[in-house]
């Protein structure tokens, strides 16, 4: 299986045997595609299947969700904890923003979770960890990733990216609510992304369904004829035959046929084929997967009494909204609540109904079936009567002796009656946020001493003479490396965040112009969309980009060797030019050739216009979450090092680099033979065509360009640095 297989696997292809060449081809001038393993389905895919059973599911989970009343308790000094019925934090859950109420605030929250397994409230207007939030804003996550870190800083902070624009906030802004994932500890995985295959197994189900009453109510047949006929007699044959007997409006219309000519049905009726009963399977897999009992949304094969209604509820509210309240709650009493005083958290009512039933068989065996309850409290408690006299002993009903008026009542926590123990939340919470607290301030030190560490040893570098930057060990240079490192990264990330809305402008052409084609038997690389044009338009948001980055780093390179008299000479500007347009030429290129390998096998399965659809839009959701990173970083470390080679070559000080590799776990076997590797300033390392031996054997062909500086392939992270310099 070689690059281009792999890549497509990761959208769900498998090639036929007719497509290899043309794949391999395309895989051969593309530097920007590689395998990415299999993983959950993606964000935008989730939010896309807001319909049918997971439409019922969510929404019912929702709207239970958004019932439930927060409660705001305060620890006292005695122990005892009070219930605050007034309170800030209450009035900003219940207001959130000026666009929003409490309300639409906890059923988007659970919404999202239900589908991506991840929801993301703002909090405006705080600027610390312990900042009283202004309003409470919801992202969508659709649009919103956190910004992984190492350890023990963990997240660096938030990114929100919408209509070309992108945010950036500090992990303090952001409350991330998610579901788990056992397999990134970065985001979370929601109910829909983990049973999608059930969801489109119904969805498939339900399209075959619907077609076969748009066919009239059968699944085709043949006409067929004894006699010879042209093929224009054919088409005319058909298209009277559809006219007349075709669609659900015409199903069972007597047929009338020329003669010699007779109708055979095709394969099988949805009957024969148990579509009813497959489809209540899967029905049965989404709600068990979503945990919602099929009487909650109404639906019930069987007569549904009180007795089996009130089972559902119970089971709906003990292991469905029970859980995911206690997850939120948690999380606000964690990261919300400390903001407003300590001793404070946060509850809310139990959602999961008395049984009463068990609860009365259990008062019976306590008290040896005698009352509990005296004539007054019964008048009081279920008919709101007043008390008479003599009425408030509590009788056996047997000899009726009086057993005693009944103690004061006590308050309880709850204002329900005591239907189980009565809980007692710690204070840990209040603790929790001391601790994290003083964690996050010891990390940022760490993290400070570091960066004035890093820049006190540059600066003592930098004192150096020229000739002494050649003499730098290894592990003294690194300090250059990781400084280079760090001032590419805004260009990376801005790179990135505009290839990703390039794909979303033309996977919109795209979609458009596939459902423009009058026939749906093969498609050319120009019915999908004008290269030419898409070329233009991603050289013309990369150049001023990568212009810039090409002066910024071509300064502080020259600085490194004393040089500070850069020029963009006409040679310098065709050179970079040449390199972003082949760097666009080659992403346009491959997405082509996947586009086109997806529509053909689509089309040879003979699948519907939004089932191509989706494979359109699995292709650029692979484009956005891999291919949009991996075109970034590398194009950015070239432009960079192209411009540090560049300066050090007018210098002309500096005779000859070397090849520099971070000495870390992620460099390949490639990059590590090539650590070291000297050459002279006016050559390359390779020319195109070449071969690079890695260090355990193996071969990488040098297909996209010469490589006069790093990078080597795609993600490459290599640096250059001086080797020989003479000032003479």
């Amino acid at each position: 299986m070689n690059i281009f297989d792999k890549a497509l696997n990761t959208i769900g292809l498998v090639r036929k045997a007719a497509t290899l060449a043309l794949a391999s081809a395309v895989a051969d001038v593309d530097p920007f595609l590689l395998w990415s393993q299999s993983r959950k389905v993606g964000i935008d895919k989730a939010m896309t299947t807001y319909n049918g059973w997971v439409y019922a599911c969510v929404r019912s989970i929702a709207e239970e969700i958004a019932k439930q009343r927060f409660r705001l308790f305060q620890v006292n000094k005695d122990g005892v904890h009070e219930e605050i019925f007034d309170h800030e934090i209450l009035d900003l859950l219940e207001g959130v923003n000026p666009y929003q109420t409490g309300y639409d605030l906890k059923y988007l929250t659970a919404s999202h979770l239900e589908l991506t397994g991840n929801t993301y409230w703002l909090l405006d207007g705080v600027k610390s960890e312990t900042d009283i939030p202004k309003a409470i804003f919801l992202l969508s996550p659709k649009y919103t990733s956190p910004i992984p870190a190492k350890l023990p800083e963990f997240i660096k902070g938030y990114k929100y990216s919408i209509n070309g624009e992108t945010q950036t906030f500090k992990p303090y802004e952001i409350l991330h609510f998610k579901y788990p994932d056992p397999n990134d500890p970065y985001q979370g995985i929601g109910t829909v992304q983990a049973i999608m295959d059930w969801i489109q197994t119904d969805n498939f189900a339900n399209d075959v369904n619907l077609n076969y009453f748009r066919n009239g109510a059968r699944l085709g047949g043949v006409l067929s004829s004894e006699t010879a006929i042209t093929d224009a007699q054919m088409k005319v044959l058909r298209a009277s035959f559809e006219n007349l007997y075709k669609g659900a409006g015409n199903a069972y219309r007597v047929a009338v046929l020329p003669k010699g000519v007779k109708y055979d049905e095709a394969s099988s009726t949805p009957k024969d084929m148990d579509f009813a009963n497959m489809q209540a399977v899967m029905r049965d897999k989404i709600l068990s997967g979503f945990r919602v009992p099929k009487t909650i949304l109404g639906s019930s094969e069987s007569e549904t009494n009180r007795a089996t209604a009130e089972t559902a509820n119970y089971v709906f509210a003990a292991r469905t909204i029970k859980p995911k309240m206690e997850l939120i709650v948690q999380q606000l009493n964690e990261f919300l609540v400390p903001r407003f005083g300590e001793n404070l958290y946060l509850d809310f009512s139990d959602p999961v109904p008395e049984d009463r039933a068990q609860r009365i068989e259990e008062m019976k065996a306590a008290t040896g079936q005698q009352p509990v309850m005296s004539i007054n409290e019964a008048r009081e408690e279920y008919f709101g009567l007043d008390g008479v006299d003599k009425g408030d002993s509590v009788m056996t009903d047997f000899s009726k002796v009086p057993l005693g008026a009944p103690k004061p009542k006590v308050a309880k926590r709850f204002s329900k009656k005591n239907t189980e123990p009565e809980k007692k939340p710690s204070t840990r919470f209040a603790k929790n946020h001391k601790a994290r607290k003083g964690i996050s301030e010891e990390i940022a030190k760490r993290l400070t001493e570091s960066l004035d560490v890093q820049n006190k040893k540059l600066e003592e570098l930098k004192t150096k003479k020229v000739k002494d930057i050649t003499e730098l060990s290894h592990e003294e240079y690194a300090i250059f490396y990781k400084a280079f490192a760090i001032r590419v990264g805004p260009y990376e990330k801005l790179h990135a965040d505009r290839v990703r809305t390039f794909n979303d402008d033309q996977r919109k052409e795209v979609i458009k112009n596939i459902q423009k084609l009058k026939s749906y038997k093969a498609v050319s690389t120009s019915d999908i969309f004008n290269k030419q044009e898409w070329l233009g338009i991603m050289i013309d948001f990369s150049s001023p980009i990568m212009r810039e980055l090409y002066q910024e780093e071509a300064k502080q390179a020259g600085s490194l060797v004393g040089f500070d008299n850069f020029r963009m000479t006409p040679e310098v500007r065709q050179s970079l030019d040449h390199s972003i347009e082949l760097m666009a030429d080659s992403y346009n290129e491959t997405t082509l050739g996947l586009l086109k390998d997806t529509l053909d096998q689509g089309l040879s399965e003979g699948m519907s216009l939004p089932e191509l659809t989706d494979k359109i839009n699995a292709v650029y959701d692979y484009s956005n979450e891999v291919r949009a990173g991996q075109v970034a970083r590398t194009e950015v470390f070239r432009i960079a090092n192209d411009s540090t080679k560049e300066a050090w070559k007018q210098s002309g000080v500096v005779k000859s680099i070397k090849w520099y590799t971070a000495e870390d776990d992620s460099v390949c076997e490639w990059c590590d033979s090539m650590d070291g590797k000297t050459i002279d300033i006016e050559d390359d390392f390779f020319d195109k065509g070449d071969e690079v031996t890695g260090t355990g054997g193996s071969t990488l062909p040098i297909t996209y360009d010469s490589v006069g500086s790093p990078p080597l392939h795609v993600s490459c992270r290599c640096y250059t640095q001086p080797e020989d310099i003479s000032i003479e």
